[in-house]
């Protein structure tokens, strides 16, 4: 079966998704920054789940998008 593509659609909810994404990593990233400045190691826990899925979600997207035909 051909690889056809995203369509304008999938594309645009992709990139909502992925404004999802990075708005919830920014949020993670303060407040594992504060965890860790009031002495709580939880924040370097949140810390490392917040950057291993934020890695693993880009580079998804990524994948899939470099296998369409553009």
């Amino acid at each position: 079966m051909p690889n056809v593509g995203w369509s304008v659609g999938q594309r645009a909810a992709v990139k909502r998704w992925m404004m999802f994404l990075y708005l919830f990593a920014v949020a993670g990233l303060i407040l594992s920054i504060l965890l860790i400045a009031m002495g709580n190691s939880g924040g370097w826990v949140l810390l490392t789940l917040t950057a291993c899925i934020t890695g693993a979600v880009y580079m998804f997207v990524g994948n899939i998008r470099k296998r369409q035909p553009r």
